[in-house]
């Protein structure tokens, strides 16, 4: 099998290990506001990579679960959470002033947790049990599991609004995206799309829903006030995360298996550009700075993609085959060393 065939099969292929919850209490003083702290989870590295964009590298490398995948930061950057599939559990990491980054609790999270999400106040953590075709619920302050949501088939990832009354969650092997009521914690609508959906963003600025479909090589543009798919973005092969500028003006694509991002106009959804990015990109998300950053698995780099002038400006090295799934810039946190 080829290093990409082994890529794209990675979580058919995953050997889960069962795992116990080590916790402890988490006392993670406030951090500063001055810059961002980019965290990109490494699966080749079982690591978290901590990227600090005014230096241009990696400032730590944190050792967390086996083959981490997903991502999601808190409000304030206090902590960051991760997906470890080959452990069955999340990992918690707090970011401390003097100490800099540690993990302080490991949280099973059922057969193959994935996608990992959190409510906008940052109260809930969201996981999606790819085997178990359900999101597991649990709060911030105890790390206690609170609910069990039953989904479609093999979820991945997903996206609350702004408001956090719902949250949607892309069901790989149901076509579909299903509709979580954030207060009854129950899935109240699904929504069919394209083919393997993966990647969801959600744009305050439409509002819509903009989901990766990874077989059918489309984007399926959703308005959620109906819950109807509107229209589809054709892009390149297994599109697997999408990005938006701050002011949704430009939507970026990545395109797993061609090394690109495709990027289109967030008004007309015209196609601005294919950029050829790097080996096999895959999680990406957009920055205050007017980039957008994609994680390149393949190549072991951070790219930078300038959100005007459509060009590859930066490559940061990371640890190895980085995913970056979810959102990795941590909101008004900065890199400690």
């Amino acid at each position: 099998m080829t290093f990409r065939a082994q890529a794209a099969a990675w979580i058919a292929a995953l050997t889960l290990l069962a795992t116990a919850a080590r916790a402890e209490p988490l006392a993670p003083s406030a951090p500063r506001a001055e810059s961002l702290a980019y965290y990109v989870t490494a699966q080749g590295a079982d690591a978290l990579s901590i990227v600090d964009l005014a230096r241009g590298r990696v400032v730590e490398t944190v050792k967390i679960g086996k083959k981490p995948a997903g991502v999601a930061t808190a409000p304030g950057g206090a902590r960051i959470y991760a997906t470890n599939p080959e452990n069955h559990s999340f990992s918690v990491i707090a970011r401390n002033a003097e100490d800099g980054h540690r993990v302080v609790a490991e949280i099973p999270a059922g057969a193959g947790p994935l996608g990992i999400a959190l409510d906008p106040k940052g109260e809930k953590i969201f996981v999606a049990d790819w085997y178990a075709d359900e999101i597991r619920a649990f709060d911030a302050a105890s790390l206690k599991e609170i609910a069990l949501i039953k989904v479609g088939r093999s979820p991945a990832g997903m996206a609350s609004d702004p408001s956090g009354a719902f949250l949607y969650v892309a069901n790989r092997e149901s076509d579909s995206v299903s509709v979580v009521d954030l207060a009854a914690l129950r899935t109240v609508a699904t929504i069919p799309v394209g083919k393997a959906p993966f990647g969801v963003t959600y744009d305050p600025n439409g509002p819509r829903l903009l989901v990766a479909d990874v077989q059918s090589g489309d984007v399926s543009v959703i308005d959620p006030a109906t819950r109807r798919e509107t229209r589809r973005l054709k892009v390149r092969s297994f599109p697997y995360a999408v990005a938006v500028t701050r002011d949704g003006g430009r939507i970026f694509v990545t395109n797993q298996h061609d090394d690109s991002v495709t990027v289109f106009d967030g008004a007309s959804y015209a196609e601005l550009k294919t950029i050829e990015t790097c080996g096999y990109p895959e999680g990406a998300q957009a920055a205050p700075d007017g980039a957008v950053y994609v994680a390149c698995w393949m190549d072991d780099v951070l790219a930078r993609i300038d959100a005007k002038t459509l060009e590859v400006t930066a490559k940061i090295p990371v640890a190895a085959s980085p995913r970056a799934f979810g959102p990795f810039i941590a909101p008004d946190a900065s890199p400690v060393r």
